[in-house]
């Protein structure tokens, strides 16, 4: 019995479901336009009726105006300054009204059209009872007749403005209207969403490609590194450290020297005039002085500094006296030979070595790999904000989309108590 019950309130569930009509977006105006027929058909018939009436008094109007242009005092004998004075009020007010009348003609009976000449409307009838109303007033005494019956007319179009006011903010095609605005508001976002799909399909394979370019530099990068060239790149790299470490240590033993022989070298170039300039090149750079002092120079200049440190003709404390004297000792002419042989010889294997590198072509497939990598890691970089910034988007634009579909759904459940679904 219980299986029996669930089986026919099943049956009614998807029987429901069934009745939601399914209307493809891109039918959705057309549909909502056939289904709201017969209340537009009902409105333009009251809308016509109306409009019917505003012509009939546009041309009441226009006779009255024309009774009033061509209406005789009844009281000819007046003054001539005040028959001047009504006349000059009787033309202003006519062509007033005339002018009032020109913008009455109602060729365009558009739902959008009239709501917005409803408004005009207002504008025109304050305008013109403003501009009048001192026309008006004198054209009493002389025509109050004539002049009540234009002021019925201009009474009349109020009142039939207001009918046709209600009319088009009727509540149900009040509901329609909006709801149409609403479809073309969701087909504008729904051809945005496909537009943006697309760029998000494109910006997704650039990713993917990009991605896969980097792995193809990454797998080659690898396999280079186990080749016999780089290894023989690696092995000169090694060789070339070994030789500036061996010949580093070499140059220490220089600097220490004359770093310890500086002030006796300093207070000797300012006696020594003739020997200045290479004195004091040596102390900004005795390494390279000595490897390019083939005539050892700086031995003479040397044993001079010696000399005057033993006959106190130079000034220094004994300690750094005793230090500098024995400094001076060491730098002597074979001491300078062997450093400048082992110079020459670093130099040229340096040389040498560099050459090899060069020539092997290594350091430019290298730098060739670092350039093919960077430029795809910036371009999956640049990718990846763009796929996130889309991604945004679309997620923001579903979300829209959703929502506006339901909000349609609902308000053709409201205006027709008929369930609709939108489908892509």
């Amino acid at each position: 019995m219980l299986d029996f019950l669930k089986k026919i309130f099943k049956n009614e569930s998807e029987q429901e479901i069934k009745q939601a009509t399914e209307i493809k977006l891109q039918h959705m105006k057309s549909w909502l336009d056939e289904k709201s027929k017969p209340l537009t058909e009902e409105l333009k018939h009251q809308i016509e009726g109306i409009l019917m009436k505003v012509n009939e008094e546009i041309e009441r109007t226009r006779f009255n105006v024309e009774v009033l242009e061509n209406a005789k005092l009844q009281n000819p004998n007046i003054p001539f300054k005040a028959k001047q004075y009504m006349e000059g009020n009787r033309k202003a007010y006519i062509k007033s009204i005339n002018s009032f009348l020109g913008h009455m003609e109602i060729n365009n009976k558009d739902y959008f059209y009239l709501l917005d000449f409803c408004k005009e409307f207002d504008e025109l009838i304050n305008d013109l009872n403003k501009g009048t109303i001192r026309s008006y007033t004198i054209l009493q005494e002389f025509f109050a007749n004539e002049t009540n019956k234009i002021a019925q007319n201009l009474k009349n179009f109020d009142t039939l403005f207001s009918e046709l006011k209600s009319v088009l903010n009727n509540e149900k095609m009040v509901a329609v209207n909006n709801t149409m605005e609403k479809i073309e508001d969701l087909e504008a976002k729904s051809k945005q969403k496909i537009n943006i799909d697309v760029d998000f399909r494109n910006i997704e394979a650039s990713l993917k490609l990009a991605n896969e370019e980097k792995e193809a530099i990454m797998a080659d990068i690898i396999s280079f590194s186990k080749s016999e060239e780089h290894t023989n790149f690696l092995n000169l790299s090694e060789e070339k450290k070994s030789k500036e470490k061996e010949f580093y240590q070499n140059q220490d033993v220089i600097l220490q020297s004359f770093s310890i022989i500086e002030r006796p070298l300093r207070k000797y170039s300012h006696i020594a005039f003739e020997h200045e300039e290479l004195v004091l090149d040596y102390l900004k750079n005795p390494i390279e002085m000595i490897a390019s002092d083939k005539e050892m120079k700086i031995l003479k200049i040397l044993k001079n500094i010696e000399k005057m440190l033993n006959e106190n003709q130079i000034q220094i404390d004994d300690k750094k006296k005793e230090k500098a004297l024995d400094e001076i000792k060491k730098l002597n002419k074979e001491f300078i030979e062997q450093f400048q042989k082992k110079y020459l010889s670093f130099k040229s294997d340096i040389e040498e070595i560099e050459d090899n590198i060069k020539s092997s072509g290594v350091p430019d497939k290298l730098k060739n790999f670092n350039k093919k990598l960077e430029d795809t890691n910036f371009r999956i970089e640049k990718n990846n904000e763009d796929y996130n910034k889309l991604k945004d988007e679309i997620e923001k634009l579903e979300k829209s989309i959703s929502s506006m579909k339901s909000e349609i759904e609902s308000s053709v459940k409201e205006i027709f108590n008929e369930d609709a679904r939108i489908v892509s």
